[in-house]
């Protein structure tokens, strides 16, 4: 998935395979001058991926403005992060090794995720190199269709469900002063449009299968080949 004017570079198949892309595409910002902040989003799994470490040192050398988030939800997959990885926080605890700042955040309170990007993002973009952001949050559902998710334990699921983004994110506003008839109001649109965007979605003609040969060949075509 791609979205060029919005900055969107792409996202890949390879686990881990976009970090050393985000080194690049920070390079490049340097190289132009544009004050750019190249920003790489990836699971805990990708952590234990060589990728990772080897983003992270060349970012470190050349003191780049990239910043790496962790979303941290304790599951590979199927397997418990703390299975397989020698440090509690998997991203924010090998920071240091590479001489970059390591954060953790709770990923599911949106002001405290954005106050700390804000704060990274600032001190990027004064030249102060990289920095890694853990944030910390749970899959409410299994890693796709096919996972039922049975591998974790149920007090586990309960507990994070309690903590729901929304709910948070809910709180905080009626906290700050919003009327709670607004933010139900602002709630309410915002699943409108979700249910709109679903049955837009199902509603849409199937693609043309001959578009599964567009963007592969340099020249463009297929035709020839076949």
């Amino acid at each position: 998935l791609t979205k060029a004017d919005a900055n969107m570079l792409g996202s890949y198949a390879i686990v881990g395979a976009h970090l050393p892309m985000a080194v690049g595409a920070a390079w490049s910002a340097r190289l132009r001058g544009t004050g750019q902040l190249a920003v790489a989003f990836f699971g805990d799994g990708a952590t234990n991926i060589g990728a990772f470490h080897e983003a992270l040192n060349l970012a470190a050398v050349w003191k780049l403005p990239v910043l790496f988030v962790c979303e941290n939800n304790l599951y590979m997959e199927y397997t418990p992060i703390a299975d397989v990885t020698a440090v509690p926080r998997p991203a924010a605890d090998r920071a240091p090794a590479y001489g970059i700042p390591g954060e953790v955040v709770d990923g599911n309170d949106v002001v405290s995720v954005q106050e700390a990007v804000a704060r990274l993002a600032r001190r990027a973009r004064a030249g102060d190199g990289p920095a890694v952001l853990e944030a910390e949050t749970y899959r409410h559902f299994g890693h796709s269709r096919a996972d039922p998710a049975t591998y974790r334990p149920a007090e586990e699921v309960e507990r994070w469900l309690k903590h729901d983004p929304l709910d948070i994110a809910r709180g905080r506003l009626i906290e700050a002063g919003v009327p709670e008839e607004t933010v139900t109001a602002a709630d309410e649109r915002a699943q409108t449009v979700v249910r709109q965007a679903i049955e837009a979605a199902k509603s849409a003609p199937p693609p043309d299968p001959r578009e599964a040969f567009t963007d592969v060949w340099a020249d463009g075509g297929a035709a020839w080949r076949t």
